[in-house]
């Protein structure tokens, strides 16, 4: 029969799919997609099923060896996976299985958590979510003001895992009920006594509900439901707390993805107000990028750029930096966000920001600290430029980004490996601008390559010798450009190399 030919061959190797930590995006779908049938079809029990699922579910680590064994953040995505797994053969079965099952479920969700249950307490939480974004729990007696409680208790609870599957199941659930779960989580967010990691899971709900809509599942009409999240979000967009404004943000690209004809607008207005902090205009410029690879309406958002853009001009180095990674992610995800504006407002502020240099001493009394404040800023902007190079180089003035690669081969270990790169890469493509400047690389490189150990050992050294031998690879492969052995200076370095016996084998270690 069908239903033993599923039970003998098909059902072992689902359960066995389910506890596969990489099961993902549309291979997850589509195994969900199957126990939904195999229950809508009665091939198979759902009780039946229901236990050999529970079954997968992971034993927590005793042991002193098993704790030193243990994969967390593998368990944590079984873990998930089952629970949309049970979710789904729950919202299959019929009525009766589904009470007597939601029953059993809240005596779990509303038991103590303990070491010994804190797997089945994280799996009911993420499971009520993911059953309550499928199915409107509301329609079912006195459960949604149960969950209610449950889901708010375990944001205070001494286990994160708890905290943060608790955060999950409220804004999963919330997808489903919006009217019963939103006011609460709104409630939280707004409460002045609330700790920073509570709202910091608020969000992280909010988050779930905007995820859920975005996969098509809850009211197909989210535009006043939108309308009554922005005003709480907004309140956050300058918290002193990175981690709830990047939440924030996350939230806000996510909504910008689903209403962009509301929120841009509102973005492009704050951004525009004289008012405007610093923390305010990193939130915004992460919204942005976020927006950008959540998928936004490049359409939607192009108008808006040029005010967007701005922020590379600001003032504070955080803003700046938040939107350096807003246009590298344009350059990345839809380059017709940036290719109107890269010549005229990007390249300028890149090329600034590619050798702006803020070193500061701290003193530390035996030692002192050197500091330089742009660094992540160098770096951002050269990943940018060596983007634009692959993804629009007609776009770039190359011959004046030379000096910019030269100075960036002399710098800090990070930027000359970046810088290294760009160079392998534009040697094909540009060999008269990399000869017209191969003089420029020759002392960067050349300290690089003759630089001493002194007291390095270990990784540290390995660290050191890979720097050394990505300078002598970029050595090796300018000198096959044309008209570049005729420079002196190059000529007279690639033979000091070629003499000395350590940089020698590395040389030809590369030519291999």
């Amino acid at each position: 029969s069908c239903s033993g030919a599923v039970n003998e061959y098909l059902l072992p190797v689902l359960l066995q799919l389910c506890t596969f930590p990489s099961l993902q995006d549309k291979a997850l779908d589509s195994l969900l997609a199957v126990f939904d049938k195999l229950i809508v079809c009665n091939f198979i029990g759902f009780n039946d099923l229901l236990v050999s699922l529970q079954s997968r579910v992971p034993i927590a680590p005793k042991t002193v060896e098993e704790k030193e064994n243990h994969n967390e953040a593998s368990t944590k995505k079984v873990i998930g996976n089952i629970a949309k797994c049970i979710a789904s053969i729950a919202a299959a079965a019929n009525e009766e299985q589904r009470g007597d099952f939601v029953s059993k479920l809240m005596i779990t969700l509303e038991s103590s958590v303990t070491p010994e249950t804190l797997y089945e307490s994280q799996l009911a939480l993420r499971l009520s979510g993911d059953l309550g974004c499928v199915f409107d729990l509301s329609t079912m007696v006195g459960v949604t003001d149960r969950l209610q409680t449950v889901y708010i208790a375990s944001l205070d609870s001494a286990f994160e895992d708890i905290k943060n599957a608790g955060a999950y199941g409220l804004g999963r659930a919330c997808a489903g009920s919006v009217s019963t779960f939103l006011p609460r989580i709104l409630f939280g967010l707004d409460e002045n006594n609330e700790k920073e990691k509570k709202k910091y899971l608020l969000l992280s709900a909010l988050r779930e509900l905007i995820i859920c809509h975005r996969l098509g599942y809850g009211s197909d009409n989210m535009a006043p439901v939108i309308q009554e999240i922005t005003p709480h979000l907004k309140r956050h967009f300058s918290d002193n707390e990175e981690s709830i404004r990047t939440m924030v943000a996350d939230c806000m690209g996510s909504l910008a993805c689903v209403q962009p004809d509301d929120i841009l607008p509102q973005l492009n207005e704050m951004v525009q107000d004289n008012t405007v902090d610093a923390l305010k205009c990193w939130t915004i410029a992460t919204s942005v990028k976020l927006a950008i690879s959540g998928g936004c309406n490049g359409d939607h958002l192009l108008p808006f750029m040029p005010t967007f853009l701005n922020l590379l001009r600001h003032d504070d180095l955080n803003v700046k930096n938040a939107a350096l990674l807003m246009v590298y992610t344009a350059v990345h995800h839809n380059t017709q966000l940036v290719l109107p504006f890269l010549q005229k407002d990007i390249q300028p502020a890149l090329f600034e920001l590619a050798t702006l240099k803020m070193k500061r001493t701290i003193d530390l009394g035996p030692f002192k600290e050197h500091i330089d404040d742009a660094l992540s800023l160098r770096k951002a902007a050269i990943s940018i430029i060596s983007a634009c190079l692959d993804k629009c180089p007609s776009n770039i003035d190359v011959p004046a980004f030379m000096p910019i690669l030269a100075a960036a081969i002399g710098d800090v270990e990070d930027v000359q490996l970046q810088a290294h790169q760009i160079v392998l890469a534009m040697c094909p493509r540009y060999p008269q601008e990399i000869s017209v400047v191969v003089e420029s690389f020759v002392e960067p490189l050349e300290k690089t390559i003759f630089r001493k150990p002194f007291k390095r050992v270990g990784i540290e050294l390995e660290r050191l010798n890979e720097w050394k031998k990505s300078a002598v690879r970029v050595l090796l492969v300018v000198s096959k450009v044309r008209n570049v052995m005729e420079n002196r200076k190059f000529v007279d370095l690639l033979a000091k190399v070629k003499k000395t016996p350590e940089s020698l084998a590395m040389m030809e270690s590369l030519e291999e």
